[in-house]
């Protein structure tokens, strides 16, 4: 199934009035654990993790265990806040790195992406109204030039979208608009009597493909469960269930399509630390295995 994703980084957190902090991954709007856990914000700040690094393994059925040559690590500021995501991976004598690197305002919104792509920067500037909400956002590359005096970096900008807000009773609505001022995509927030999002539309006005996401909420007020549509699959139905232990921490997430179970993660915690300790994927067609171990340090 196919979705729309627009660059709409970390403007979900400012969707909700309320935020549980007790569990180690945010878990707002579905999004705990895609790639990699996105880690909450106030827990790491409480518990002063410098920083957590993942190793990668998997396992095909008749094979035994293997490690990944590739490995993440993800470093923190004093306020939790993440500031570096570096992913290396080894091939012989050869290492590359990869890294992203966020920086944020003094409301703790990120206001710069800073991807590495070689010895170039691929860049996010955000820019956002009084409420938080984004309302531009910037693509440039910073290019190194190298000369007999040193090194100069250019920056060039290479795109640019702006966003509109409108707000009705229990709903919201952003209008994306690309560099040339034209609207391209809408996206539509829910509410519930409670100001939990329950659906958010997507629809891309060139195409008119439509995307909806259904939330679920448990007594907890965690997600309990998502429903996926697309309109380039109206035959399709994907949805995500999540089970959590008393103080909120996701213990097992399962996809199915069609009510068929696609694949089941399973996320381990430290006894002593409460720390993330692995995540363990399984996909059930095949019984492939994919395990992430994780060490953390922490600040003095």
């Amino acid at each position: 199934m196919k979705y729309l994703k627009p660059n709409i980084l970390f403007i979900i957190l400012t969707l909700f009035t309320f935020t549980v902090f007790c569990q180690v991954i945010d878990n707002q709007l579905g999004k705990g654990f895609e790639q990699f856990p996105v880690f909450n914000v106030k827990y790491i700040k409480q518990k002063k993790v410098k920083s957590i690094k993942a190793t990668f393994f998997t396992k095909k059925t008749g094979d035994i265990m293997r490690e990944s040559p590739k490995h993440t690590i993800v470093e923190f500021d004093l306020l939790g806040r993440l500031v570096l995501n570096k992913e290396i991976s080894k091939s012989g004598v050869y290492t590359d790195i990869n890294h992203t690197e966020y920086v944020y305002n003094v409301k703790g919104l990120v206001t710069k992406e800073r991807k590495k792509m070689g010895s170039n920067w691929k860049v996010t500037d955000y820019f956002y109204d009084t409420t938080g909400q984004v309302i531009k956002e910037e693509y440039h590359l910073e290019t190194i030039l190298f000369s007999d005096d040193g090194y100069t970096i250019e920056d060039t900008l290479l795109d640019y979208e702006s966003s509109r807000y409108k707000q009705y009773p229990n709903q919201k609505k952003r209008i994306v608009y690309n560099s040339y001022g034209s609207p391209y995509l809408d996206i539509i927030y829910y509410y519930n009597k409670s100001n939990q999002i329950i659906e958010i539309g997507k629809k891309l006005k060139t195409t008119s493909e439509i995307n909806e996401t259904k939330l679920f909420y448990n007594a907890s007020n965690h997600i309990d469960s998502l429903v996926f549509f697309s309109s380039l699959t109206p035959n399709e139905t994907e949805s995500v269930y999540f089970t959590y232990d008393k103080q909120g921490n996701i213990l097992d997430k399962k996809l199915y399509v069609n009510n068929k179970l696609i694949y089941r993660i399973e996320f381990v915690y430290n006894e002593k630390t409460g720390m993330l300790s692995s995540i363990l994927k399984q996909e059930i067609a095949t019984n492939f295995l994919s395990i992430i171990r994780f060490e953390t340090k922490y600040f003095d």
